[in-house]
């Protein structure tokens, strides 16, 4: 299972997560950044899933429950982000922000692989 690529995106992501959560610790309010701390988690485990379902399609092992699969993943999230707005009272921008840092080292991460000529063995 090739699974370097993702693993290098999600390590990325915990070093700017990681700067991120230390600035944002001392200028802004708790709520913040527990809610920062969430939204990284969440989308950590949404990329995390939906990377082992790509590596999954691409060996040639699909699963049936495939959209089953996301639909609940979803529906959990939607949960998480209900749960920690209504009952913890945690800042929405913070869990969208969490949730972004992910998304946004992608590109960064495909640039900087493109420039130095690396190549993770993943077929073209």
């Amino acid at each position: 299972m090739m699974m370097k690529t993702p693993n290098k995106i999600l390590i990325l992501s915990l070093i700017f997560f990681v700067i991120l959560y230390t600035v944002c610790r001392f200028r802004f309010e708790p709520a913040f950044v527990n809610a920062l701390i969430v939204g990284y988690m969440l989308g950590a485990v949404n990329f995390f899933s939906l990377a082992r379902q790509t590596v999954g399609l691409v060996a040639g092992r699909p699963k049936i429950a495939l959209v089953f699969n996301g639909q609940i993943r979803l529906l959990g999230t939607a949960f998480v982000i209900w749960y920690c707005l209504v009952k913890l009272h945690l800042n929405i921008i913070g869990v969208l922000v969490g949730i972004s840092i992910i998304p946004v080292c992608i590109p960064i991460f495909v640039i900087y692989n493109n420039v130095k000529g690396k190549d993770d063995g993943t077929p073209t």
